[in-house]
């Protein structure tokens, strides 16, 4: 053992959102990384302050090294966690890594002792062992994704939490959306863990609900239909999401044994309705694929949370109501709607920088919920109160009412003794999530009265160059 101390810490945003909110599951490279240290000698604490649901105290900062892994929206209170580490711990190290700092890592250097720009995996414990001249570190990208022991949740404070396993089995996308950043982090290569891995650690998961945070968990379909089939001849006993793209409903004897296997709902970037706004996000599907998809999901019994995106040049005032109403037509579980979000190191970022369109570059708003460039069609201010309508649109107590009738009716039809032997999980967790969704947005608004104010300011031309 070497004694040392080792803090990993995912930082809290500043606002949630409905989805984080709603799961508030860690990041998987903090408990990769943790694993890894542990099994080299180091004491290991993960700490995650949206599981925690609050700040880390001082007597928790104190350690040997602290570790941090950054989003975008997580990076100014990541800045500000490790000047607090560094001021009650003399002669202690800070390592600052995650998607974020890749992009950016000049930014972060006046931060850490070293920042590590990629995967990690493969280079720190020689770094906290040795330490190194160079203050970035590149990583290197693991060629084997079974090399990457698998994660060891004790290490988390307040695992006990959770009621969702989050598992991740691959790395990389084959597409390269021009908004998307994972591309850049992880490349368009697919990396997977072998069908043997993802069993052993669906074996060993902490809860029977799974989520899988692989990017595009079908990408390659002949490896998904081999766990799949796996899967379901070993009876794995789980109920299971998954993040996919809409293509997958191409394949209906893979939908079917998601089904079979388990699954209850997936997570689909449908981004946008609008043929031309997808056009122009280089999504590669149609409105006509949404719609396709959609059916034959609710075919199979597979619920849906559609995440839409919006702000982009193609898009018209009209699209926020629109694309409400779409949803609620098509009976979307749940959605997830987004302000488009200009992160470091996309195409996005690049474009609207040169053309001189973002507002600020405070991150602690780049988090999808608010409105930080100048769109060509939108004031910002109604790009935000858009996306927060149609939010109050889809959310509406109608809509719950809808759900309640919805679920009074398939229950009816079941032929059993018990009024309530035939409502399905997912059909009263979507109307949970409608009712918790209300709360957040009301909320958001409340906790962002200022941030809504500067962007008003921005419309009469009286703001300043970045919000208070």
């Amino acid at each position: 053992m070497t004694g040392k101390q080792v803090i990993i810490v995912e930082p809290r945003g500043v606002a949630a959102n409905v989805f984080s909110d709603y799961l508030r599951l860690p990041l998987m490279g903090t408990l990769y990384l943790g694993t890894i240290l542990k099994r080299a000698g180091f004491e290991v604490r993960v700490l995650n302050e949206n599981l925690l649901g609050r700040d880390i105290t001082l007597s928790e900062l104190k350690a040997d090294y602290l570790l941090l892994s950054l989003l975008t929206p997580t990076a100014e209170r990541g800045y500000e966690l490790a000047q607090r580490f560094k001021a009650i711990n003399p002669g202690s190290r800070v390592i600052i890594g995650g998607i974020h700092p890749s992009f950016v890592s000049e930014e972060a250097v006046p931060y850490a002792d070293h920042v590590v720009v990629g995967e990690g995996e493969g280079v720190i414990v020689d770094l906290l062992k040795y330490g190194s001249d160079q203050k970035i570190v590149s990583g290197s990208r693991v060629a084997n994704l079974d090399d990457v022991p698998i994660p060891d949740f004790s290490l988390l404070a307040g695992s006990k939490k959770l009621r969702i396993t989050p598992l991740i089995t691959s790395r990389g996308c084959p597409f390269d959306c021009n908004f998307c950043s994972v591309t850049e982090m992880f490349g368009r290569g697919y990396r997977a863990t072998s069908v043997d891995r993802v069993m052993e650690e669906l074996a060993q998961a902490p809860t029977r609900q799974i989520f899988f945070y692989d990017d595009n968990f079908a990408a390659n379909r002949k490896r998904t239909h081999a766990l799949l089939d796996q899967m379901i001849a070993a009876r794995v006993r789980v109920n299971w999401s998954a993040q996919v793209r809409a293509d997958v409903t191409r394949d209906r004897e893979l939908i079917a044994k998601m089904r079979r296997a388990g699954c209850n709902r997936v997570y689909i970037g449908f981004e946008s309705i609008n043929p031309a706004t997808l056009a122009g996000m280089e999504k590669k599907q149609t409105r006509e694929d949404v719609e396709q998809a959609i059916r034959i999901l609710h075919e199979h019994k597979i619920s849906i949370h559609g995440m839409f995106i919006f702000g982009s040049d193609e898009d018209t005032p009209e699209v926020f109501e629109e694309t409400s109403s779409f949803c609620r037509e098509n009976r979307l579980a749940s959605v997830q709607f987004m302000i488009l979000t200009p992160l470091p190191g996309t195409a996005l970022f690049k474009k609207l920088e040169q053309e001189n369109r973002l507002l600020h570059k405070m991150w602690s708003y780049y988090d999808g919920m608010h409105a930080v460039f100048q769109p060509r069609t939108l004031p910002p201010s109604e790009l935000q109160d858009g996306m927060l309508e149609a939010y109050q649109d889809f959310y509406s107590y109608l809509n719950i009412m809808n759900d309640a009738v919805n679920i009074f009716f398939e229950t009816a039809q079941q032929k059993v003794s018990s009024v309530f032997a035939g409502v399905t999980v997912n059909s009263l967790e979507s109307a949970f999530i409608k009712m918790h969704a209300r709360a957040i947005v009301k909320k958001f608004r409340w906790v962002n009265q200022e941030y809504i104010s500067y962007l008003q300011e921005i419309r009469r031309g009286k703001a300043s160059k970045s919000p208070a």
